[in-house]
């Protein structure tokens, strides 16, 4: 007789029914690390779930990575499934052992029934996007390490500021450069905002592309919708393998790969390659790329064999500080288009030098009004919040200033400036000592002295 586990994922219900009336324990985790509970969310199966419900089951038992069968409900958009797991209680603001809490994913999708279901079962709005704000400015500031969150009962929540959805991530990247088209911010580029318009089309289409990866989703029930999306030129092609997130650009015979990652770091470029076997680019070939698992081997090495690529030009981007792989490789396809496109539209050999110069300085110039906004998020929300809440932005506040501030860089200037007036003489005023104390005092770490020298400058320390 089957498992539990698999009657629930292979639909049997006879099965399960027969393993519930002979006792079968509903919570415990089975062999594959989840409840039969939450099996039966992942199977989006809610007559199985119903009946699991009926006969006991708790809807707040955790799988292996700390996830509740709402999650997974709320994964799979199911709003039925989780108006049932709420019915039997089900807790609204649960988090997994990432501290990444329920409502999180219907906020990033936007989806707006979702997340008035859950809303109004009791999930906290401000811990979900307290969470969703550490993770960007982890990323824009590629910082290292955990810092806390406050959940519904303020109690705190650690956070790693690493690691992000790919899925998402093209979508904010392209609201993000949307809204710096229209800020002041721009004004001096506003020539260039018909390209910048093109770019996030190209990131509009990719993020609906990746909707197609969700692991319910049976691609070949939506092969007229991918494949028109996969038409569009140039193309953005998300990739996830391994544990890893990287892009390609596919643009007539121009090939680009896009991986910042770590182990890098001796090249902090982008190449660009002349495809020699241009038929082979098909979209049988691109669903094979972002449908189907695929190994290291098969993306470093095969692809370049089999489209035939050829080395033409590099593009200068500094490589990747954290292991924050999505937004990394998401981000740097801003220059890599804006590059493209400007010689698809002028293909002058002596422009090559010029157009990379632009490329990365319209790139720069958003990548810096992305980090102010942000920032100025965090102290407005700093400014708003309760004695706990604040001691978590506070907190966010000096890791930024200790890990990512430079006073010789101009743009870190006034961003020095800033956090230190929130900090000095505030009831959080602890942190920068004892970053002093740990890095500098007791250690003498290189970057210990670093943050010394910055705060003589302030005047912060004599």
């Amino acid at each position: 007789m089957l498992s539990l586990a698999d009657a629930i994922l292979q639909e049997d219900d006879q099965t399960v029914n027969q393993l519930i009336y002979y006792g079968e324990e509903l919570n415990q985790i089975d062999e594959y690390g989840f409840t039969p509970l939450i099996e039966a969310a992942i199977a989006n199966n809610l007559k199985l779930s119903k009946l699991l419900l009926e006969h006991g089951a708790n809807p707040n038992l955790p799988d292996a990575t700390g996830g509740s069968a709402l999650h997974w409900a709320a994964e799979n958009n199911n709003i039925e499934l989780c108006q049932l797991l709420l019915k039997h209680g089900a807790n609204p603001n649960s988090y997994n052992f990432a501290g990444q809490p329920v409502l999180v994913m219907p906020m990033l999708r936007g989806q707006k029934k979702l997340r008035h279901v859950l809303v109004q079962a009791g999930a906290d709005p401000i811990f979900s996007q307290d969470y969703i704000n550490v993770k960007l400015l982890g990323h824009l500031y590629e910082l290292i390490g955990t810092t806390n969150i406050v959940d519904n009962k303020n109690q705190f929540v650690e956070v790693d500021f690493e690691g992000f959805y790919l899925e998402v991530t093209i979508g904010l990247i392209a609201d993000s450069l949307t809204q710096f088209q229209n800020h002041f911010a721009a004004r001096q580029l506003r020539r260039y905002s018909g390209l910048a318009r093109l770019i996030v089309e190209v990131m509009r289409n990719a993020s609906q592309l990746i909707k197609y990866q969700q692991y319910q989703v049976d691609t070949s029930k939506y092969k007229t919708q991918i494949n028109s999306l996969l038409q569009h030129e140039p193309l953005l092609i998300p990739v996830g393998y391994e544990g890893h997130a990287i892009t390609f650009i596919h643009y007539g015979d121009i090939w680009v790969k896009c991986d910042r990652r770590e182990d890098s770091r001796l090249y902090d470029n982008i190449m660009f390659y002349q495809v020699k076997h241009p038929k082979r680019l098909s979209n049988e070939f691109f669903k094979k790329i972002i449908y189907t698992k695929q190994t290291s081997q098969f993306i470093n090495e095969e692809i370049d064999q089999f489209l035939g690529l050829v080395p033409l030009t590099e593009l200068k981007v500094d490589s990747q500080i954290s292991g924050n792989c999505s937004w990394a490789n998401v981000e740097a396809t801003i220059p890599i288009l804006f590059f493209l496109i400007l010689m698809q539209m002028n293909k002058n050999d002596q422009a090559i030098a010029y157009y990379k110069t632009l490329a990365l300085n319209f790139f720069h110039r958003w990548r810096e009004w992305n980090k102010d906004r942000t920032l100025n998020f965090c102290i407005q929300s700093y400014e708003e919040g309760d004695a706990i809440r604040k001691a978590c932005k506070a907190e966010i506040l000096a890791t930024i200033l200790f890990q990512r501030c430079d006073s010789h860089h101009l743009a870190d200037r006034k961003r020095i400036e800033t956090i230190l007036s929130v900090l000095v003489k505030s009831p959080y005023e602890y942190l920068l000592k004892n970053y002093l104390r740990v890095f500098f005092y007791e250690s003498r770490t290189e970057a210990g002295q670093r943050f010394a020298a910055m705060l003589r400058e302030y005047e912060y320390l004599p």
